[in-house]
């Protein structure tokens, strides 16, 4: 056998020996949620949620994610993922020498709970934060602005993350 062709068979028993342990990378495969949550609706409530985008997020990570069914708000009887108060904030980290900001740091905050239909929590009101701070650069300010509007889509992405993690950890 050529050195080539028994590379490529020991790749594959290993890669399969690796898939047959149930190794995946994070954010590979479903989320176990459990079968209570299998059908869920999602509403927001808040002045400063940006309802479209948070609540189109979290939609299509729970259905991609964790094969979870969204429900129609017109449909009853079903548990009900409520996000509250979406928040994305900036502060002036630190200046440098000229007394002019070199520094921001990002907060974002988002609340949530699911409650059945009957108003019961199934899972308690939790809070996600999460913090990023950047580099500002007077001389390039349209790239520092567009730099700052990915960071808060990535943390925006990172807290739907972090809700399906917590939302399937309580179904374990």
């Amino acid at each position: 056998m050529s050195k080539w062709l028994l590379t490529l068979i020991v790749c594959f028993f290993l890669s399969a020996i690796l898939a047959g342990c149930g190794f995946h990378l994070r954010g590979q495969g479903k989320a176990g949620l459990s079968p209570e949550l299998s059908v869920l609706r999602v509403r927001t409530i808040g002045e400063n949620v940006s309802d479209n985008e948070l609540r189109r997020e979290v939609e299509r990570a729970l259905n991609v994610q964790a094969d979870v069914r969204i429900a129609p708000e017109a449909e009853n009887g079903i548990p009900i993922l409520t996000l509250y108060d979406e928040q994305s904030n900036s502060r002036v980290l630190s200046y440098d020498e000229d007394r002019k900001v070199s520094e921001f740091l990002l907060r974002y905050r988002v609340d949530f709970d699911v409650r059945d239909a009957a108003g019961k929590k199934i899972v308690e009101r939790q809070t996600i934060i999460l913090q990023r701070d950047y580099t500002f650069d007077r001389l390039n300010v349209l790239a520092k602005e567009r730099e700052e509007q990915e960071l808060r889509e990535q943390m925006r992405q990172e807290a739907v993350q972090q809700m399906i993690r917590r939302l399937a950890s309580w179904s374990r």
